[in-house]
C-alpha cells in the first residue's frame, strides 16, 4: 500500500470513528434500543487507525517494522 492509499484509509477510519461517536452520543428516548453497536464500531476504527499509523511510520521512515521476535 502506498502513501496516498494509507492516508486515504486513515482519513476514512477517522471519519467512521467520528460518525460512530456522534451517533453514540445522540440522545434517545427511554426504552429505545439501538440496533447498531456504535461503541464496537468505534473500537474497530481506533484499532484500524493505530495499524495505519504504524504503517505510515514505516512508509515515511523507510525502515520496515520487524517486531519483537524478528531475527
Amino acid at each position: 500500500m502506498d502513501l496516498l492509499t494509507t492516508l486515504i484509509a486513515l482519513a476514512a477510519a477517522g471519519l467512521v470513528f467520528a460518525f460512530a461517536r456522534r451517533q453514540d452520543r445522540k440522545e434517545r428516548l427511554p426504552g429505545n434500543v439501538t440496533l447498531i453497536p456504535y461503541t464496537m464500531i468505534q473500537i474497530f476504527a481506533v484499532v484500524t487507525c493505530l495499524v495505519l499509523l504504524a504503517h505510515l511510520v514505516t512508509l515515511v521512515s523507510g525502515v520496515p517494522f520487524k517486531g519483537r521476535f524478528a531475527g
